[in-house]
């Protein structure tokens, strides 16, 4: 995992802290302001600092390979769980409302008095950092947005593994629906094949298909018992426990053998004289 701190928040820290002790030397100046524009910049300085202070703390203590700190919203460590609640519930909306009472301050105290602020701290910057400010919003806007379309897909996901549930499969390996996060997942999936196209592959009773004492599951390594439900994979014939190779099947879609791809492919047609004829011109 990469260090939580970086030289920019080492530069972020000392340039608010600048910032705040030259505006100390103005703080009286800004008396003439009919809002008090001056307590509006201290506190958003103020509120950067949560920002990355949350999630410095956070980055350090998720768990590894847990994914980025905000956009996990499964934390099981209770820190980096109560800090990523206090970012998106609290800090960003605070902060949010914040940066528009400072944007309306600011224009009506412009509108009153054209010298309102000091000389010694220029329009410009003030509207410059309101800027930053809203790029700021809007950054965490968009994060928290596909934090919340990857839970999405993990919920669904997590439905396809309810749908795969049964009894021999809880049995087996008991209860494999809960995902721990969104790195779970491999292209908004797990990978492999949908319920739909497991369900769709042949299923029977092992002592349907012929299967003798010596037939073994190579998933859980168990035998292949006569009452047993078991698939046979069309493509390659190699038997499994249903509720094993479903499982499997979710996550790759393809035998764990010999690593065949266990969607029955279309056979091509027979060639025709035209196609022959075709490709004797394109050679």
């Amino acid at each position: 995992m990469a260090p939580a701190l970086t030289v920019n928040d080492g530069v972020l820290v000392v340039s608010l802290l600048y910032l705040s002790i030259d505006m100390q030397y103005e703080w009286h100046e800004f008396v003439g302001c009919h809002w008090p524009v001056h307590r509006w910049l201290l506190v958003s300085y103020l509120f950067i600092l949560m920002f990355r202070l949350a999630h410095v703390l956070g980055t350090m203590n998720a768990a590894t390979g847990s994914g980025d700190f905000l956009l996990n919203l499964r934390h099981k460590d209770n820190l980096p769980r109560v800090l990523m609640s206090l970012t998106w519930l609290l800090v960003l909306p605070l902060f949010a409302v914040w940066t528009g009472v400072g944007s309306y301050w600011l224009w009506d105290s412009k509108m009153r008095s054209s010298s309102c602020l000091p000389m010694g701290m220029p329009l410009c910057f003030i509207v410059m950092w309101q800027c930053l400010s809203y790029a700021w919003i809007l950054i965490h806007f968009t994060l928290g947005c596909v934090a919340w379309v990857l839970e999405r897909r993990l919920c669904r996901t997590e439905s396809s593994l309810r749908a795969m549930e049964d009894s021999d499969t809880l049995s087996r390996w008991g209860q494999v629906s809960q995902l721990s996060d969104y790195t779970a997942l491999v292209n908004n999936s797990l990978g492999g094949l949908t319920p739909d196209q497991i369900n769709a592959l042949p299923e029977a009773r092992g002592g349907d298909i012929g299967l003798d004492e010596t037939s073994e599951c190579s998933i859980c390594l168990n035998e292949l018992g006569q009452d047993d439900t078991v698939r046979r994979l069309s493509n390659c014939s190699h038997c499994f426990h249903r509720s094993c190779i479903d499982l499997w099947l979710l996550r790759r879609a393809d035998c764990p053998l010999c690593k065949q791809n266990v969607l029955i492919k279309e056979e091509a047609g027979p060639v025709t004289e035209v196609q022959t004829e075709a490709n004797r011109w394109l050679v």
